[in-house]
């Protein structure tokens, strides 16, 4: 396989193309709604369904086994005995996790105060979402992006479409809830429409312990990254109004944008790359994804930058005035991001090396900075407190996971470094711009939160 990268450099510069131009029109979607629905539905609306998706979310990566990424990972990913194992493993767990989340959903109901139903619904998804075709995972091994970010991008459209129509007929949770079920209905169907979609019932041995072997890190690396991205949610959301932590989403959201690009461009793209790789030496390996890695990160360094001084602006503009804190929230939130963007681009490396378990032990380093941290800051200084926290937990994580790829001779230091002076200047110069115009800066907002949770 030590040929594969340089065969593969037309569709590293293809797959990122079609990768970046995808998500951009899915991001601008997304966003769009967002606005339209926060002048549609209140804020504890976004909050209850912020509460819900985290508890499926949660239900989803405490149980995965890295389903896709043995499918991708594996030599043996293509041949039909694995990927039907595979696939009949991902049906079996997603009808026990809408079992379990129907059997708890009255405890987190009287948690987070979420109607229980509303829990079951998001959770019927997961049955749902189960029988998903493994089709999708082969046009990822293969590099198929075009093809795969085009599939993401039409669903995400109709998705939309079918939300806001809903949802400006009747503003509930349930209707939410409601086009959430029916895009996941579109999203299997669609799945067998996909070349080699056919799958069937079987449970191959072998095939069943190189999964289970494989993915017993992946595992561990969901579970404690689930808690890691999302105790934010739930620890706010069991102390705030359903109203606060609906106006947090929001900034969330939009600061996790440039984070959820380089995910799925390591996903996508990177992962299956260095899979297929081999062994191919690290030095080579370095040359070959290096220059497009720092490509990314210093556009993504300027955009974070540039959003960063003035993004509280444009939410003032764009928002109804009852998330008018999230612009307080965002500028925060976005440099934290950079720090995500800078671990997803070295796990994803590790991962597909075949050391999943670096990204697992620094989510966990990660993980214990926040469960010591974040009550500590919150008590003293509420929102602000916890957000200097949450800010900088993946500069914690980043420094493991640079530690690890030292160690195999695949860091990216020098151009980590880089891309962040550049993100560093470009927030100064922009603020400096605007307070040539008497705009104050991005941070003025900052003291509002200190009280925000007190």
């Amino acid at each position: 396989m030590s040929g594969v990268l340089t065969l593969s450099r037309g569709a590293i510069l293809s797959g990122s193309a079609w990768t970046i131009g995808t998500y951009a029109a899915s991001v601008a979607l997304r966003f769009g709604s967002n606005v339209i629905l926060s002048r549609l539905i209140a804020p504890e609306i976004f909050g209850m369904v912020a509460v819900i998706m985290v508890i499926r979310a949660g239900a989803e990566l405490l149980s995965d086994i890295g389903i896709g990424q043995n499918i991708v990972n594996n030599s043996r990913g293509d041949e039909p005995a694995f990927y039907n194992t595979a696939w009949t493993l991902q049906v079996l767990r997603g009808l026990i996790l809408f079992a379990i989340c129907c059997l708890f959903s009255g405890p987190l109901a009287e948690i987070y105060g979420a109607p229980e139903a509303a829990i079951q619904i998001g959770a019927l998804t997961l049955a749902v979402a189960g029988t998903t075709s493994t089709s999708l995972y082969l046009l990822q091994r293969r590099l198929k992006l075009p093809m795969l970010t085009l599939f993401d991008l039409i669903l995400d459209f109709i998705g939309t479409v079918v939300l806001l129509l809903l949802v400006s007929w009747s503003p509930t949770v349930w209707t939410i809830l409601l086009c959430n079920l029916l895009s996941s209905l579109l999203r299997v169907a669609a799945s067998f429409m996909m070349p080699e979609a056919r799958n069937r019932f079987r449970l191959e041995r072998r095939s069943l312990g190189e999964i289970v072997r494989f993915g017993k890190w992946i595992f561990l690396w969901s579970m404690v990254g689930f808690f890691s991205l999302n105790i934010d949610r739930l620890y706010i959301g069991s102390l705030a109004p359903l109203a606060l932590l609906g106006i947090y989403s929001i900034a969330r959201t939009m600061a996790d944008l440039p984070a959820a690009l380089a995910g799925r461009l390591g996903h996508s793209m990177v992962f299956p790359l260095v899979s297929a790789a081999g062994d191919v030496p690290h030095d080579r390996l370095r040359r070959e994804i290096g220059p497009m890695r720092l490509g990314f990160l210093l556009t993504a360094a300027v955009g974070i930058g540039g959003v960063a001084a003035c993004g509280d602006l444009l939410l003032r503009v764009i928002y109804d005035p009852r998330y008018a804190l999230a612009g307080a929230m965002l500028p925060p939130l976005l440099l934290g991001s950079w720090a995500t963007i800078l671990c997803t681009t070295n796990e994803y490396v590790l991962i597909g090396r075949g050391l999943p378990q670096a990204g697992t032990i620094a989510s966990v380093v990660k993980l214990a900075y926040l469960l010591i941290g974040l009550p500590l800051a919150f008590d003293a200084g509420g929102m602000l407190g916890a957000l200097s926290i949450l800010v900088t937990a993946d500069v914690v994580r980043y420094t493991v996971l640079l530690g690890a790829q030292l160690r195999r001779r695949t860091g990216f230091g020098s151009h980590d470094l880089l891309a962040t002076a550049v993100l560093l200047a470009t927030l100064l110069l922009a603020t400096m711009a605007r307070g040539a115009f008497s705009l104050g800066t991005a941070f003025d907002g900052l003291s509002q939160l200190r009280g925000a949770l007190l």
